[in-house]
């Protein structure tokens, strides 16, 4: 994985480099133009010094002797020219260099049509006879004999010695100041922007750093991201948004339900309480008028209903108080078998009551579990609760205890009226009842199996429900063995 130090400082690099290749070659550039510019005006009357000094064209016939005589003054003067005859035409009728050194034999008449010109720019390159691929500075001048243009002066500025000085860069030391200041500040830029963008990041990388120290808080399991700071920002802030989308959505549905809990809580106090009410008020208005049996009669329904409050309000707490974390469960080994037994006995006389028979299948030998002892009794007691209230007469309750692998499971069946496929999701859901709840499980808070899961998941397990209708109901979960 590459930084984004890394990134922008070989991206720096890169275009720093760039830059000075691009600054280096404008600058050579410049250099070659700047001074074909001074030359050319420095030198730019030669030609005009040469044609003026004899006449080298009379009626056709060139002077050769007076060219050579000409070309050797103009060369003290500027040991780099090189001086052409011309006609009119642009063809090159004499000179003062070797012959066979002399590559063309016409010159183009634009670029000294131009330069004769009045305020015409500079420089102003034409062709050199002897590097034809080369344009160089010139000068020219007009060669008049009584009136009559006889040809042209051309002169070339920048002759072989020339070419031969300007290749010797070793010699340059004006070509060797610019490189040497084009490295300099390429070099002094570049750690500038190393600088400045170390100044930019450091915010960044720290900002990745507190992003991914959050994310190491707040999961069990951190993301181990790729990429940059910036790419690893993105992923990290596009996870936070969608586990921020999660989380509100779970808001919105607890406080939905918590409304619902509300509006249902407050329907199954307010019966209870207006029964009681109307109990009492009766009491109290015929209480002269009444005998003995009857007033027992009305006390102990109020009683009844008082008990059923008191046992909402309990599981109401119980539930609050699983939900704000406020329990932890105390883990300890424990017999499951004795728990169980201990339980089952409590619901004995309940079952024979209803003509329901309660049986108990154990293992023997070890059957420790590691669990709350005292969550675990509520567990039982709810769930057994439930399967004989909801077992008919005649029916069967049966309570298991068997081991699978490295945990036991804890199986409470019964034979009643069973649940449907479309309410199973939802009998986990505080004060929810199903269609076909009997009418003495009215009584209940509809809040056990909500307890019975809150217990279970802070213990890290899972229930699982198999029902049928009128084939009866299965609850199971399991638990890790001490060992």
């Amino acid at each position: 994985m590459m930084s984004l130090n890394k990134k922008l400082s070989l991206l720096l690099l890169g275009l720093f480099l760039l830059t000075a290749i691009l600054l280096g070659l404008n600058t050579l550039y410049s250099i070659v133009q700047y001074n074909l510019e001074i030359t050319q005006r420095l030198n730019g009357s030669i030609a005009m010094y040469v044609a003026d000094e004899e006449p080298l064209i009379v009626n056709g016939h060139y002077n050769e002797k007076a060219l050579k005589k000409l070309a050797e003054r103009s060369m003290v003067i500027n040991p780099t020219v090189e001086v052409y005859l011309l006609d009119n035409d642009g063809n090159i009728i004499s000179h003062d260099l070797p012959t066979d050194s002399v590559l063309l034999n016409k010159i183009s008449l634009t670029p000294i049509h131009e330069f004769l010109t009045e305020n015409s720019k500079r420089p102003l390159l034409s062709t050199d006879p002897r590097s034809p691929d080369n344009k160089k500075a010139f000068s020219v001048a007009k060669i008049i004999n009584n009136g009559v243009q006889e040809g042209y002066v051309y002169v070339i500025l920048g002759g072989q010695k020339y070419e031969e000085l300007a290749n010797d860069l070793s010699k340059n030391y004006i070509m060797k100041l610019s490189v040497a200041a084009v490295i300099a500040v390429t070099l002094l830029t570049f750690l500038i922007g190393m600088l400045m963008m170390f100044k930019l990041t450091k915010p960044l990388k720290i900002l990745r750093n507190k992003v991914m120290e959050f994310q190491k808080s707040s999961n069990k399991e951190p993301k181990q991201y790729t990429g940059d700071e910036i790419q690893q920002l993105n992923h990290a802030f596009s996870d936070m948004s969608k586990r921020i989308n999660t989380q509100l959505r779970q808001i919105k549905n607890a406080d939905q339900t918590r409304r619902d809990l509300i509006s249902n809580v407050s329907h199954d106090l307010r019966t209870p309480l207006a029964s009681m009410q109307g109990y009492l008020d009766t009491l109290l208005i015929k209480q002269d008028n009444m005998d003995a049996k009857t007033t027992k009669e009305y006390l102990t329904i109020a009683r009844k209903h008082c008990g059923r409050l008191n046992m909402l309000i309990n599981d109401l707490f119980e539930l609050s108080k699983l939900d704000s974390n406020a329990i932890k469960p105390n883990l300890e080994p424990f017999s499951m078998s004795e728990l169980i037994q201990d339980v089952t006995l409590e619901f004995v006389h309940v079952a024979e009551k209803r003509d329901v028979k309660l049986t108990v299948e154990l293992l023997k030998g070890n059957t420790e579990v590691i669990a709350d002892i005292g969550l675990m009794q509520r567990v039982l007691e709810n769930l057994i609760s439930n399967a004989v209230k909801h077992t008919p007469r005649d029916g069967e309750v049966l309570v298991k205890l068997q081991s699978t692998g490295a945990q036991f499971d804890i199986i409470i069946r019964d034979t009643g009226r069973g649940i449907s496929k479309h309410e199973l999701p939802h009998i986990f859901d505080r004060l929810y009842r199903a269609a076909n709840t009997s009418d003495e499980s009215t009584a209940s808070s509809g809040l056990g199996l909500a307890i019975v899961k809150k217990i279970l998941d802070i213990h890290h397990c899972k229930i699982k429900v198999e029902s049928k209708l009128n084939h009866g109901t299965q609850f199971s979960f399991s638990l890790p063995l001490t060992s």
